[in-house]
């Protein structure tokens, strides 16, 4: 807890370096308590409903930019009054062994406030925010059924159901998954007792608990991209259990996918029957307008930088498909004229993104390798600027490898082109990739999961 409060107390200095001394003292000095900290949230007590109300309607998103400043970690500030929540509920959740916290998998940035809103899901918007209030909850639509193309939010919007349940009430049992964990953790549990029976090895506790543990008593149930339960029969009925437990005790089931239940295939019906008891919302490509505003709010939340609405125009008439593609495009023209230390003219946007918009507009297989990298990095929840990039921890080195498995077994391609689209590699690197792929696909289910999952995905 000493951590955080040293982080607070830092966050308070450049508080007060960045307004007047006014501010400060009506809104932010007395703020001195950590309620606790939770699934990435520092929850901090404040004296009065008003001041929590200015602090979140004025000074958010500067908050969140001095936090992002101080800590690699992704944490965020959440304010909060005495009434909100009771002493009980406070030693339940701080008091508890860290072994024992349970652990949501919610991303604490995912909130409904950093959404951006337009015509294109509104209305999956409005139904979330219904979803999460305590008051309303499960009697607006349980399952809640979000679905749509590639990277427009789905996941934002699912997760900050999560994040809003637990603002709430800190004390519920929320999960996030995505469903191809939810298989992995079957299959390890049914593996593990299989094992253990044929070689009539005697074990103190069953191969099921931890996954018992993990699953039940659950108040809300978040699972992305359901459509990676496809074919595994056994997961599924698992999943079918869990879903008619959860829903005769009025817990909330929350689902993304890339389409509507009744275009789900091999998945058992009877299963995809109960998607459909509750709503079904959908979100859509945004329009011109609305991914102006998606750009102008990432330039607010991550750059300094002044960016003319023409130039903005320009990326979003140029990028409509995919909100990632949409501020990878954004990013690459700010990085680039803060390498040139240049200023972002029209011109020099359309210099900067002129190699992206050509592999956009080239036919034929390039549009098919940029595809390719937009479903491997959308599987793994990464951008897919990461995907090319030079990070090497295990979540990103094992996409690449996917990605020129793929690349290598379905296109036929030689390394060195693989080694160029997939972030100007070099020949040894994409054989060994390629290689360790190959090997795992024989002997991991879930690497072969994955392929299987991405080789549907591109037809």
């Amino acid at each position: 807890m000493d951590k955080y409060l040293l982080i607070w107390n830092q966050t308070k200095e450049k508080i007060k370096d960045t307004y007047d001394e006014e501010v400060y003292n009506q809104n932010f000095r007395d703020i001195t308590n950590i309620l606790k900290v939770t699934n990435g949230t520092i929850y901090l007590l404040c004296n009065s409903p008003l001041i929590k109300t200015k602090i979140e309607k004025f000074y958010s998103n500067q908050l969140q930019n001095i936090l992002s400043s101080l800590t690699s970690e992704k944490l965020r500030f959440k304010f909060v009054t005495a009434d909100q929540v009771t002493e009980q509920q406070v030693k339940e959740v701080s008091q508890a062994p860290t072994s024992e916290v349970f652990k949501s998998n919610l991303n604490a940035s995912y909130q409904f406030d950093s959404f951006v809103v337009g015509e294109s899901n509104k209305f999956a918007f409005r139904i979330a925010t219904q979803v999460s209030n305590p008051d309303q909850g499960v009697y607006i639509a349980n399952p809640l059924y979000i679905f749509g193309g590639v990277g427009l939010g789905k996941t934002h919007l699912m997760q900050a159901i999560g994040n809003a349940i637990l603002d709430n009430d800190p004390t519920k049992k929320v999960l996030y998954i995505q469903a191809s964990t939810f298989v992995d953790d079957y299959s390890k549990a049914a593996h593990y007792a299989k094992r253990h029976k044929s070689d009539n090895e005697e074990i103190n506790y069953s191969p099921f608990e931890e996954f018992h543990k993990k699953y039940d008593d659950l108040d809300a149930l978040l699972v992305d991209d359901i459509q990676s339960l496809q074919g595994a029969k056994r997961s599924q009925m698992e999943f079918f259990n869990l879903f008619n437990k959860m829903h005769d005790n009025n817990k909330l089931i929350v689902i993304t996918s890339d389409k509507p239940a009744d275009q789900l295939k091999d998945i058992m019906d009877r299963l995809t029957s109960r998607f459909n008891w509750g709503l079904a919302v959908d979100i859509k490509v945004p329009d011109l307008e609305h991914r102006v505003k998606i750009l102008k709010r990432k330039l607010s939340d991550t750059h300094d930088k002044v960016v003319d609405d023409k130039v903005l125009s320009f990326i979003a008439s140029n990028f409509s498909n995919n909100i990632r593609e949409l501020e990878a495009a954004l990013n690459r023209i700010i990085n680039m004229a803060i390498v040139n230390e240049s200023d972002i003219t029209l011109d020099f946007a359309k210099m900067a993104i002129e190699p992206l918009i050509q592999n956009r507009k080239n036919s034929g297989n390039l549009d098919q390798y940029e595809n390719l990298k937009s479903i491997v990095a959308d599987f793994y929840h990464i951008t897919v600027e990461d995907l090319i990039g030079p990070k090497r921890q295990a979540l990103y080195t094992n996409a690449r490898h996917i990605c020129m498995y793929i690349l290598k077994t379905k296109y036929g391609l030689v390394y060195d082109k693989i080694g160029s689209i997939v972030g100007n590699r070099d020949h040894s690197t994409v054989m060994a990739g390629v290689a360790k792929i190959s090997h795992n696909a024989e002997r991991d289910e879930k690497t072969k999961m994955a392929i299987d999952y991405i080789m549907k995905k591109i037809g």
